[in-house]
């Protein structure tokens, strides 16, 4: 991406996450398309549609993130982790200097970022060996919405964190813990929270009553 002005910051972050992301794919079997990313990018700018520009990154950022997961890549899974916060704040910088409409990105609004700052709190206290099992088979959760490697994870490892998180984002995911732990809906207590529903140390403590 080649700017100037209101793409100075853009451009460098750009060629400075490219350049974390041909590292990364240059030791593992995995590819993605990054020429034809970056040539996509390029048009956007040539046309100043920053809110295009942003959109697109949001999105290769997030195939980025399932890549890391999916091989447990703590290194440059903490290198995105600063491209993300470094992306943010060029995209307020944007805002500021025109009218646009550009969403930052926020661990609790996609998915994707979800299970990425989980995996990267995991990351931080557990060993990789713990890791590998939970996230090599991403699809799971993505493509099929069953959570249930990271939900027993998370009971067995007393990391109700990870419930709170998952519950607040989707109450399907919530349900779906139900079933899993065979709790009936009718249960007191259930959905009588102000949030309409557990929080993880209750669901964890209702668990234990129904094992």
């Amino acid at each position: 991406m080649e700017g100037k002005p209101i793409d100075y910051e853009l451009e460098e972050f750009y060629l400075n996450f490219k350049q974390s992301m041909i590292n990364f794919y240059s030791k593992h079997s995995i590819t993605r398309p990054i020429r034809q990313w970056s040539e996509r990018l390029n048009k956007f700018q040539q046309k100043k549609d920053y809110e295009k520009i942003h959109t697109l990154i949001s999105k290769i950022m997030s195939l980025y993130a399932i890549d890391l997961m999916r091989t447990c890549d703590c290194y440059h899974s903490g290198i995105l982790e600063t491209n993300i916060k470094r992306f943010n704040r060029v995209s307020k910088k944007t805002m500021e200097n025109g009218e646009y409409t550009i969403e930052l990105i926020e661990y609790n609004q996609n998915i994707v970022f979800l299970l990425y700052d989980i995996f990267r709190s995991v990351s931080k206290t557990d060993n990789l060996s713990e890791l590998e099992p939970l996230f090599v088979q991403i699809e799971l959760y993505l493509l099929y919405e069953d959570y249930t490697p990271l939900i027993e994870f998370a009971m067995k490892k007393n990391k109700t964190i990870i419930l709170d998180k998952l519950f607040k984002f989707s109450p399907l995911i919530y349900r779906f813990a139900l079933d899993l732990y065979n709790i009936p809906l009718e249960t007191p207590g259930v959905y009588h929270t102000r949030n309409g529903m557990m929080s993880g140390r209750k669901f964890q403590e209702l668990v234990k009553q129904y094992q």
